[in-house]
């Protein structure tokens, strides 16, 4: 397909002009080194190229080499660096199974977390490194009363206030840039209730827990490496270890009744709820095998839901799994020895978050709080000054403030069958008489 021998020949014999393979005169052609066209002694030119003819065959030694030809084990993919590790913190050798940001767990199924101890104890340490992401969550709440379109009947609403939250996080270390803390990574005593590769809660044998089975009271209380040992070594077709980080040393009932007080004082009449929970707060490892993969997908719990089925398979579950709850990681953000903090302490911290937390509940906020907010309220001076309509509404706003502050905000709509709780009010305007 496109020769040269299917085209017109470059060269004629009457003497005549020569066309080019195109169709074109020579003279519309520059020549190299002023060669006469008409020359009978000019060369006879080269075969001629087009674009669609093959190309010829490329010598192997000028391909760029095979993605095949590298040993793939070589080319490892850069992993993100989490800079509240202290440095030369090793990577995990397991990726985990599956993580849930609402109960704050993260879940492993690994055949060599169930039978290498050494493996697991590996891991455990790993994995106590990672801090927990307590929080502090204040919530306001109120119920309305609405008619909807079209439909005379009256259904009573939840509307959201505000909904403000603070981290935590920085609190638990005693330096934060180099990861530095006082965590410890322990087991439970002999007198704590917890399950020690059971169903239920107990104590240790031998300290009031039962010593069935043949077990033998503890002489003592049992270490990391040993509890590893123990769950390794169980012979159960269903079995759990998990690792727990606790965050210890702060009063969060002291925090919570200073944090009520505080939106309170606003003359806040709605429902409030104040908590601490704690994210990344807990791992656990199950066996491997099929059952522990189906127990944690979510398609399969959501089948077992519809069909009525967990009804049967979660009490199953339950009686068929052997539980060690016996390893947690601490957190201290307060010595008990000494009294110091790690960072702070619970006044200091309210002390400085106090007026930003009140401040966002005023505002209606939803979200979370940062180190902005602080910076905003210590330099409130450097907002520039609003003009126009835009100042207008703002004076509005902070008017509307201060008259909720007065007579009180967010509290219940307690209206009933269209009941309108100030019909015996005076009212303004062309009813006035």
């Amino acid at each position: 397909m496109g020769k040269a021998s299917d085209l017109a020949p470059p060269y004629t014999d009457d003497g005549s002009q020569p066309t080019t393979p195109l169709g074109e005169g020579a003279s519309s052609i520059s020549m190299q080194g002023g060669t006469n066209v008409s020359s009978p002694h000019r060369p006879p030119p080269p075969q001629q190229q087009y674009f669609d003819d093959d190309e010829p065959p490329a010598d192997d030694d000028d391909l760029p080499p095979l993605y095949s030809d590298h040993d793939a084990g070589t080319i490892i993919p850069p992993q993100p660096v989490d800079p509240l590790l202290p440095r030369g913190t090793p990577h995990l050798e397991v990726a985990p199974f599956r993580s849930s940001d609402k109960s704050g767990k993260t879940y492993f199924i690994d055949g060599r977390l169930d039978t290498d101890p050494g493996f697991l104890q590996r891991q455990l340490e790993i994995l106590a490194e990672s801090p927990p992401r307590p929080l502090c969550h204040v919530r306001g709440t109120h119920t309305e009363t609405r008619r909807r379109d079209n439909n005379d009947k009256e259904e009573q609403e939840t509307v959201v206030d505000f909904d403000v939250e603070v981290e935590l996080t920085a609190v638990l270390y005693t330096n934060a840039r180099t990861g530095e803390s006082w965590k410890r990574l322990t087991t439970v005593g002999n007198l704590e209730k917890v399950r020690r590769g059971t169903v239920l809660a107990k104590r240790a044998p031998g300290f009031g827990g039962s010593s069935g089975g043949g077990q033998a009271a503890e002489s003592g209380t049992p270490t990391v490496e040993e509890w590893c040992h123990r769950y390794c070594a169980s012979a159960a077709g269903l079995k759990s270890f998990s690792l727990e980080r606790r965050v210890t040393g702060w009063d969060f009932e002291h925090l919570e009744r200073k944090l009520t007080k505080l939106i309170r004082d606003t003359n806040y009449q709605g429902h409030l709820r104040i908590d601490f929970p704690v994210h990344n707060s807990r791992v656990e490892v199950y066996n491997e095998c099929r059952t522990s993969r189906w127990r944690l997908t979510r398609w399969v719990q959501i089948l077992c839901y519809v069909t009525l089925v967990f009804l049967l398979t979660w009490p199953w579950l339950f009686f068929r799994t052997k539980r060690w709850d016996t390893v947690y990681v601490e957190w201290p953000l307060r010595d008990p020895r000494t009294g110091r903090y790690a960072s702070m302490g619970e006044d200091q911290w309210f002390n400085m978050w106090a007026r930003a937390i009140q401040t966002a509940c005023l505002a209606r906020r939803q979200g979370v709080l940062d180190q902005g907010d602080l910076r905003r309220l210590d330099v409130p001076e450097a907002m520039p000054p609003q003009g126009g309509f835009a100042g207008v509404v703002q004076a509005g706003m902070d008017a509307m403030g201060v008259v909720n502050r007065s007579f009180g905000w967010g509290g219940d709509d307690n209206r009933r069958g269209g009941f309108n709780r100030r019909s015996g009010l005076p009212t303004l305007g062309r009813n006035r008489c």
